[in-house]
């Protein structure tokens, strides 16, 4: 009786270990979230003709990009009053970003300017491809950024962007901060260098988690060293090419990220664009185009990256006023 007794004991015991073991496999298997419910709220900082010419242009003082690709820009801008606006739609999440950048002030050889928009959810009618979508992120985000440069030649300039972010939900608030490091060099007309070193703090990301409630945190961005080229073609009466070359160095990866960007302007209205952004060692290759109508006092901009990857899958549309 004693050792059925015992056999007994043995064999519950070795049920409830197993019971409890697939217990918690089951609920390990239930707080794993996956990749797709988790994302990073990306500022998109660059202007619309930028994101049209491969994100190339750290260097393209002529095309008045906006200062987020390269805050030693703004040092060597011949017209300082510059108004420009920008909408950006990110297809598989439905997040748009709205923003403005307002006039450059320039005291002497000092130059501010100074940015600001927000992110939210879009429209169900925005998704023109049909692709399905990831889960939506149910988050608001402001961010504010001020961008320094010094011109200490006429041909050459420092800058630094700072940047400030505040996501929120009903059920938490987050606050994050980085810094961008630019460098501009432009001994003629026709061509300019520049160098930006990005990532110097933190951006917000997200978690979706199984109530279907939004988590907010922040991550240290990956830093990047970036180098560049402009060339424009030709210098005289009215410019009708211009070449962009750039390598992207991001730090904690290997190989190197190449871009470049080509816009056509056969008459004084119209502007064709088209850029890519390709790594050979992770075999990506991302294209990208788009469209600039001219007018006296600005241009409408048009662009859109339809590689479907992570960051990669959107449009954007923007105004630029020139006085």
């Amino acid at each position: 009786m004693r050792k059925r007794f015992l056999y007994k004991i043995h064999v519950t015991v070795v049920l409830l270990c197993a019971i409890s073991l697939s217990f918690q496999a089951v609920v390990k298997a239930q707080i794993v979230t996956p990749d797709e419910y988790k994302g990073v709220l990306t500022i998109q900082q660059f202007d619309t003709r930028s994101l049209a010419l491969g994100s190339a242009t750290v260097s393209d003082l002529y095309g008045r990009a906006s200062f987020g690709i390269n805050p030693a820009l703004s040092g060597l801008y011949q017209n300082n009053f510059v108004l420009q606006a920008n909408s950006n739609h990110i297809w598989n999440t439905n997040l748009i970003q709205h923003s403005l950048t307002l006039p450059t002030l320039s005291i002497d050889n000092h130059h501010f300017t100074v940015r600001v928009g927000m992110v939210n959810q879009g429209f169900e009618e925005l998704d023109f491809f049909g692709n399905s979508r990831l889960p939506e992120p149910d988050v608001k985000l402001y961010h504010a950024q001020a961008a320094y440069a010094y011109s200490i030649t006429d041909v050459f300039s420092l800058g630094v962007l700072q940047s400030v972010t505040y996501s929120f939900n009903q059920d938490a608030r987050y606050w994050t901060y980085f810094a961008d490091i630019g460098i501009l060099y432009a001994p003629a007309k026709n061509i300019s260098y520049g160098m930006v070193f990005r990532g110097l703090g933190h951006e917000s990301n997200y978690e979706i988690i199984e109530t279907g409630v939004t988590t907010l945190g922040s991550n240290l961005m990956q830093q990047s060293l970036e180098l560049g080229a402009t060339f424009r073609f030709p210098i005289e009466e009215r410019t009708y090419m211009s070449i962009s070359f750039a390598n992207e160095k991001r730090f904690g990866e290997s190989g190197i990220w190449y871009k470049g960007g080509l816009e056509l302007m056969p008459n004084s209205i119209l502007a064709l664009r088209g850029g890519a952004i390709f790594h050979v060692g992770q075999s990506k290759f991302i294209p990208r185009a788009g469209i600039g109508l001219n007018f006296k006092y600005g241009s409408l901009n048009y662009m859109a990256s339809p590689k479907n990857m992570d960051g990669e899958y959107f449009h954007q549309i923007g105004l630029t006023i020139q006085l």
